[in-house]
């Protein structure tokens, strides 16, 4: 009995092989990969611009309080390089905000002090500008012995400024603290009593420094 060499003359599969791209494929990538690249370029361009815009706006206020053989006083400093816009301006005597600096005399030396505006000078810098590198005495008075024992030191009486610039970006500067950043700055209050003298008050001094 003869064995069946008969064998399938069908062909062999061919081998499949990579597909070949079309040159417009490559192309069109290419084209999408520079214009991702030039997008993220000019973001770049956009966040470099911006920091630049607000490093030529930038304020930078402090206050602080100083003593001479003369008096005391309290100064607020612009040292930044831009304009502040001051927006609140807070008076505060052992961490408690006070209507202004008649009642914090009150408070330091106390009520039925004879202090007047004849004899402090002083300047509201709240809802005004700070140019850069401007300086202005917020509070001035002279010494005298109940003074002297109102004020044994410098950490009784603060001031808190809270400043803008701007492009709207806000910062708090107290004691110890120089430019904390802030969302915004807060309204001051009501009763806030006025921190400059009345228009009848004797003969204010001037506060400008």
């Amino acid at each position: 009995m003869n064995a069946d060499h008969s064998h399938d003359s069908s062909p062999a599969p061919a081998p499949k092989t990579a597909r070949k791209r079309d040159p417009e494929f490559w192309i069109a990538m290419g084209a999408l990969l520079i214009s991702a690249l030039a997008m993220l370029s000019s973001v770049m361009q956009v966040s470099v611009q911006r920091n630049q815009e607000r490093a030529m706006v930038w304020p930078h206020v402090s206050a602080r309080p100083a003593f001479s053989a003369k008096g005391y006083e309290f100064v607020a400093r612009n040292k930044g390089l831009g304009p502040a816009l001051v927006r609140d301006v807070a008076v505060l005597v052992d961490g408690h905000r006070v209507a202004g600096w008649i009642e914090a005399l009150d408070v330091l030396v106390g009520k039925n002090h004879g202090y007047g505006w004849d004899r402090i000078s002083a300047n509201d810098l709240q809802d005004t500008v700070l140019a850069a590198n401007e300086s202005s005495r917020l509070f001035a008075v002279d010494w005298d012995d109940r003074l002297r024992r109102a004020f044994p030191g410098n950490d009784r009486l603060e001031v808190r400024i809270c400043y803008c610039s701007f492009l709207r970006e806000c910062w708090v500067s107290r004691a110890g603290v120089d430019h904390e950043e802030v969302d915004q700055c807060p309204a001051p209050p009501a009763e806030k009593a006025a921190a400059t003298p009345p228009a009848d008050s004797p003969e204010p001094r001037p506060a400008k420094a």
